[in-house]
């Protein structure tokens, strides 16, 4: 296949999307020469166009009126199409133009002529994907019919069948399965069938019930996958052609409460002065074949689910906490990467093995944190291993090996760096519900003990990659693409307004690391990085090798985690086939059809299962916060937004000082330096600045905490080097207490030298008496949920909300490997 045949086909892939030269470069690993040769020539012979925009793009997608978007909606009735292609901007769509789609649904959207206002706005011309077929609400009912007021404001309240409903009350929390007509020219309205009942009362219990519902986790296996679970765990294990590591010290490094070990590890010294690092995964591949009832239920999950006071494993616990679990004392089968490094961190050669193993011991972080904190103090090391049952001569051998790989560890993981990784510095927190529904919120504080398994698994995954990559052998890949031009030049633009400047030419990894680092121990130091994510897309699972940004690596994957994840278990099957000998083209043929599908799936019940623990985690911090109204609290500030401020408190609780809380000014958003500033005293609060709060309420149903500083807030004066680093601007229109608006689109021609009329109507010019003004609030998704104006507070434009902040709100995720 010719390069220009290559780039056709990778249009016609997705041949609604436009894509940019160094997308192409990467997608097909492609010389920039040869590639704009070939797209030179594609564009001569009419098969491809360029746009403005340095864009190429297939000529029938120019021709299709609107273009492709979800649906974001707000509860006042309006929304915004944001657009699948990123380079497009979000379109604001008024209420009464939805044309019947819901929040979160695939839609096209179609500009309409701006109206007097000359504000872009559109409409929905079609629904193309649904995107709720199940919902979670209360129950009501109103004239005569049964409805459901779901649990996302954004949704509509939904008429029911009154099937199953007997012997239910209004405000029954309960689950229903939405059916959309179809076949009428208009399609008939929505309902909904009664699916489960979830509780009366506002619970946990409930709560959680709800929460595996919202997002279609599955709680229970079905009997065919715990019948073979038990078959395949009593079966015992064959040994036959497998390399024995039974003599090795061979352990495992946990969290205390792990019960699913899936990686052990060891280390020996070569006479040549480089060491053998060995990385056994547990060989779950050998217990769960494809296609059998097992793979069947561990596909459908993708992942397991650790919601705070429960686990959903992806693996009947038979296997995930038995017979694959690499627990002390008993032998179990593994999939190894031995690799030989020197001592500066380089990897000088590697095998991969069929293997059994016997761990020596079960060791726990904070157990490996004791020991590398007592090596940096000079004290004895025994201390910290001295809780494990094994003789003494056991224990300094297994201390000596630690201090090995604490030590090779940290080489591995400089090198890393040096070769331009990004590395962001937060604390994670555990949640814990103790067994009478209490809260404990556990900073995670073993850093130099998870780093060292942090930098085996990230070396695991990485040659494994490498050696399928290498051969042209298909695999789930997991992929972080480079940031999209846009989000760069945001960046560029909003560091240069902090005083930090990017080297020339497209931004690396290393570059980016290179501003954390300058920024270290300062007091933007939490902006700027907060700035770095907000420009980075979302890791996800493909089947094409597109490198991995964050990691600045060319070949990355997950290999190490099979119990616990279905990308890993895939990954395992390919490489045991090719440890055998028996990749043949058919092989190829067959996992290059359904690989792609496996990603997308894989990546979607990824990102359900990372909402589902968020959103239950946010719950039981608001009842946290309910137990401890009008307590005081240091906190440091999260995030700051035209209408509040975000501050984390004790054990990552964050909740949220509005605008109108803070008395002692009127403060105005800067979104260039992530600040609000006082108009008369010129207080800046920025990300990073410490703040002492009160919480003053707390809404578990609408996962939202209000705090308000306390008199030391207004104690303190401004800081005199924050009125002389100020620059003079012309404040935003409006008042800051009650709002802070977005600044607008950019004028074009001569509209650019008028003044700008502010107008308070958006839509249609022929209808602009009847588009109902929502309520004042802004159409964003929080950490806390959506946020409820002020009492008292004027009705907000909607043309303020313009569609560029939008789109700024969508990207300012926390980004994972």
């Amino acid at each position: 296949m010719t390069q220009p045949e290559r780039i056709l086909e990778l249009f016609r892939k997705r041949p609604n999307k436009p894509h940019s030269l160094r997308e192409i470069l990467r997608s097909l690993r492609l010389d920039k020469p040869e590639a704009k040769e070939a797209l030179e020539l594609l564009v001569a012979e009419g098969k491809l166009m360029e746009t403005k925009r340095r864009l190429y793009q297939l000529p029938e997608a120019k021709a299709r009126k609107g273009f492709e978007a979800r649906l974001q909606a707000h509860p006042s009735g309006f929304a915004f199409a944001i657009p699948i292609e990123a380079e497009l901007p979000d379109l604001f769509i008024p209420k009464g133009y939805l044309g019947g789609a819901w929040h979160g649904d695939r839609i096209r959207a179609e500009a309409k002529p701006p109206g007097r206002d000359r504000r872009p706005w559109g409409a929905v011309t079609a629904v193309l994907e649904r995107a709720h077929h199940h919902l979670i609400g209360r129950l009501f009912f109103r004239k005569g019919y049964a409805l459901l007021h779901p649990d996302d404001p954004r949704l509509p309240d939904l008429k029911l069948r009154p099937e199953g409903l007997e012997g239910l009350e209004a405000g029954a929390r309960i689950s229903v399965r939405v059916q959309y007509p179809q076949g009428r020219k208009t399609p008939a309205e929505p309902y909904g069938e009664f699916q489960t009942f979830l509780g009366q009362e506002d619970t946990p219990e409930v709560e959680t019930e709800a929460i595996i519902a919202k997002y279609e986790l599955l709680p229970e296996f079905s009997p065919e996958a715990l019948e073979q679970a038990e078959k395949v765990a009593q079966g015992g294990a064959e040994l036959e052609g497998r390399s024995d590591f039974r003599g090795l010290r061979v352990f495992t490094i946990d969290g205390p409460d792990a019960k699913d070990f899936d990686d052990a590890i060891h280390v020996t010294k070569l006479e040549n002065g480089n060491f053998q690092v060995g990385i056994h995964i547990a060989d779950v591949s050998h217990y769960v074949e494809e296609f059998t009832p097992l793979d069947q239920e561990a596909y459908a999950r993708a992942t397991s689910v650790y919601l705070p006071g429960r686990v959903l494993p992806m693996l009947p616990e038979r296997l995930s906490n038995g017979v694959c679990s690499l627990k002390p004392g008993e032998d179990r089968l593994v999939l190894s990467v031995l690799a030989e490094l020197t001592p500066k961190g380089r990897v000088k050669r590697y095998t991969f093995h069929r293997g059994v193993i016997r761990s020596l011991a079960r060791l726990t972080y904070p157990q490996v944190e004791a020991l590398a904190q007592a090596r940096e103090k000079g004290a004895g090391e025994a201390e910290a291993l001295s809780s494990l049952d094994l003789p003494g001569s056991a224990r300094a051998a297994l201390e000596a090996d630690l201090a090995t790989l604490l030590d090779l560890t940290q080489t591995l993981k400089k090198r890393r760096l040096e070769e331009g990784a990004l590395d962001f510095h937060f604390t994670e927190v555990k949640v814990e519900v103790g067994e009478e529904g209490e809260l404990h919120l556990i900073p995670q504080q073993e850093p130099q003990a998870r780093s060292l398994i942090e930098e085996l698994m990230l070396l695991a995954n990485r040659i494994v990659a490498r050696h399928l990559a290498e051969r042209g052998i298909p695999a789930l890949f997991r992929v972080h693409e480079d940031p999209s031009e846009e989000a760069l030049g945001k960046l560029v633009a909003a560091l240069e307004k902090l005083g930090y400047r990017l080297g020339g030419g497209e931004p690396s990894p290393k570059a980016l690391q290179a501003i954390l680092n300058q920024a270290e121990g300062r007091p933007e130091a939490p902006a700027v990085s907060t700035l770095l994510l907000r420009s980075l897309r979302l890791a996800r699972y493909a089947a094409e090798n597109l490198g991995h940004f964050g990691l600045a690596a060319e070949h990355y994957l997950h290999f190490t985690s099979p119990i616990r994840r279905y990308p890993d278990l895939v990954v395992h099957r390919v490489l045991k086939t090719l440890l055998r000998g028996r990749i043949s083209e058919r092989h190829k043929a067959d996992w290059g059809s359904r690989f792609p599908k496996i990603a997308e799936h894989t990546s979607e019940r990824e990102r359900a299962a990372e909402s589902a623990e968020r959103e239950l985690t946010k719950y039981y911090q608001c009842r946290w916060a309910e137990a401890r109204l009008g307590q005081r609290f240091p906190g440091v500030v999260s995030g700051v937004t035209q209408f509040g401020v975000f501050v984390t408190i004790a054990g990552g609780v964050e909740g949220m000082i509005r605008l109108g809380a803070l008395e002692d000014d009127q403060y105005h958003y800067y979104e260039e330096l992530l600040a609000l500033e006082g108009v008369r005293t010129k207080r800046r609060i920025r990300i990073g600045d410490a703040l002492e709060v009160q919480i003053q309420a707390a809404n578990p149903a609408a996962r939202q905490i209000d705090l308000v500083p306390t008199e030391k807030f207004y104690e303190e004066q401004p800081m005199d080097e924050q009125r002389s680093d100020r620059k003079r601007r012309t404040p935003p229109s409006g008042r800051a207490k009650a709002h802070s608006s977005k600044s607008e689109p950019k004028a074009r021609g001569r509209e650019a030298a008028r003044p700008h009329k502010a107008s308070r109507v958006v839509g249609p010019p022929d209808k602009k008496r009847e588009f109902d003004k929502p309520v004042r609030a802004t159409a964003r998704k929080i950490y806390f949920g959506a946020w409820e104006p002020e009492a008292g507070e004027a009705p907000q434009d909607p043309a303020r909300a313009t569609p560029k902040a939008a789109s700024r709100r969508r990207r300012g995720r926390g980004r994972r490997s």
